[in-house]
């Protein structure tokens, strides 16, 4: 099936073809990527294994910006953790 995307914002395609690069990928090819996440269990927000949970970080890694120090990042988040639950960790 051939489809046609119009007026892709510039930001959008800009980062649609960086990401695309960065995982060897051309421009289409990442959009059915992306298209395919979406649209399967893939795209799961939980990672379920060891794995993926890994994978979710370092995917994340460099991408956080922000203006306080890490220390008060870090802070902030323990300050805003309720007590939660009990909760078994283990895979």
């Amino acid at each position: 099936m051939n489809i046609t995307i119009k007026s892709i914002p510039a930001d959008v395609g800009a980062a649609l073809k960086r990401e695309a690069a960065q995982a060897h990928r051309s421009l289409n090819g990442e959009i059915i990527h992306r298209l395919t996440r979406s649209l399967t269990a893939e795209s799961s927000p939980i990672p379920v294994t060891p794995d993926a949970v890994a994978d979710a970080w370092t995917a994340l890694a460099g991408r956080w910006k922000s203006d306080r120090s890490v220390e008060a990042e870090i802070s902030e988040l323990y300050a805003a953790r309720s007590a939660g639950r009990d909760a078994d960790l283990t895979w």
